[in-house]
C-alpha cells in the first residue's frame, strides 16, 4: 500500500513538474503592434507589445516579461507617450518612414529588433485595407 502511493506521489510531482515546464516557462516572444497599419500624424495612438510565450505557442498566464525599449531608427517619426517593461505607446509625427525599436530582455540574449512602416494616409488604404484598389 505505502508503495503505491509513493509511486502515485513521485508521478504527480513528475507530471507537475513537466507541466510547468511546458506551459509556464518562456520558450519564444510574440510581438503585437495595434493598430496593424501605422499612419503619419494619425491621431490614435500606436501601441507595441511584447508577449511571452510558452512551448504551445499561448501567452503564459501571469507573466509579464521585464525588459527595455530603445528606438534605434526614427525616433524623430514619433512621440512616445508611455514605455512599460512589456509595452511601448506612442504617436507619429508628419514623417513617413521606417521605425526600428530595438527590445531588450534577459529571456533573449540578443535584442528583439521591431520593424514598423509609417506610411501616409490615401484614401484607398484607409479603406480598401490590404488592396490596390476596391
Amino acid at each position: 500500500m505505502s508503495e503505491r502511493v509513493l509511486i502515485i506521489s513521485l508521478l504527480v510531482v513528475v507530471l507537475a513538474v513537466i507541466a510547468y515546464k511546458i506551459l509556464f516557462t518562456t520558450f519564444s516572444i510574440s510581438i503585437e503592434s495595434y493598430p496593424d497599419k501605422i499612419f503619419v500624424n494619425d491621431s490614435s495612438p500606436v501601441s507595441v507589445k511584447v508577449v511571452a510565450l510558452n512551448r504551445l505557442g499561448m501567452r503564459i498566464p501571469f507573466r509579464h516579461l521585464d525588459g527595455e525599449f530603445a528606438v534605434r531608427e526614427g525616433v524623430e517619426k514619433i512621440d512616445i507617450i508611455k514605455v512599460k517593461k512589456d509595452e511601448i505607446i506612442f504617436k507619429t509625427k508628419n514623417n513617413p518612414g521606417r521605425l526600428v525599436i530595438l527590445y531588450y530582455t534577459r529571456v533573449v540574449p540578443f535584442p528583439v529588433e521591431i520593424v514598423l512602416n509609417i506610411e501616409t494616409a490615401t484614401i484607398a488604404s484607409l479603406y480598401c485595407p490590404g488592396h490596390s484598389f476596391c
